[in-house]
């Protein structure tokens, strides 16, 4: 399946047992994997966990990866949290080269930095529920004409959602998600 691309996995913090349990189920599926310790970059969190698809986000993932795979993968990130307790645990970064099948564009990160472990399960849980509502989310910034190269999202442990954050442009205009209005608001 290598040509699909390598698979991005980046970490620090992590045991060798998890760095290999990961490694392995991401290998099988893609067949390369870009594995890269990184030294440890801040004091809020002692690990890091960061992973990029080269596959845009959608049933296709899940159809490569296997639901096995991804609840092997989402499994062990949410026990690395519960392990490393709430507020100096796990924070995760979980990317995709797009959003709809056969375009690599925009990039899509789910960054997980919640302190609260419960927050951090219910998120991790969330994400593949997210296939057909992104796609739509994303039709409203680029109605505006933009072309988009990199969207973040965020989980809102308020309304215990998944809600974009912020999106950039090839123009390199920036735009932030308003969720009260549910409307895209460009940087001045």
């Amino acid at each position: 399946m290598s040509q699909l691309g390598a698979v991005k996995f980046y970490y620090y913090g992590i045991s060798q047992f998890e760095i290999e349990v990961i490694y392995s189920t991401l290998k099988w599926a893609f067949g390369v994997v870009d594995e890269q310790q990184l030294p440890l970059e801040e004091n809020d969190f002692v690990s890091m966990v960061e992973i990029e698809f080269p596959i845009p986000f959608g049933e296709e993932f899940f159809q490569i990866l296997t639901i096995e795979r991804w609840h092997k993968i989402k499994g062990l990130i949410k026990e690395m949290k519960r392990r490393r307790g709430g507020k100096k645990g796990v924070k995760a970064f979980i990317s995709f080269c797009g959003v709809e099948p056969g375009v690599r564009k925009p990039r899509l990160t789910f960054s997980f930095m919640n302190k609260n472990s419960r927050h951090f399960e219910m998120a991790i849980e969330k994400i593949e529920y997210l296939v057909d509502v992104i796609p739509l989310q994303l039709q409203m910034i680029q109605k505006s004409g933009n072309t988009l190269d990199e969207v973040s999202y965020i989980y809102d442990e308020n309304s215990f959602k998944w809600n974009p954050h912020m999106a950039k442009s090839s123009n390199g205009s920036e735009h932030y998600y308003v969720q009260k209005t549910k409307e895209w608001i460009q940087k001045p």
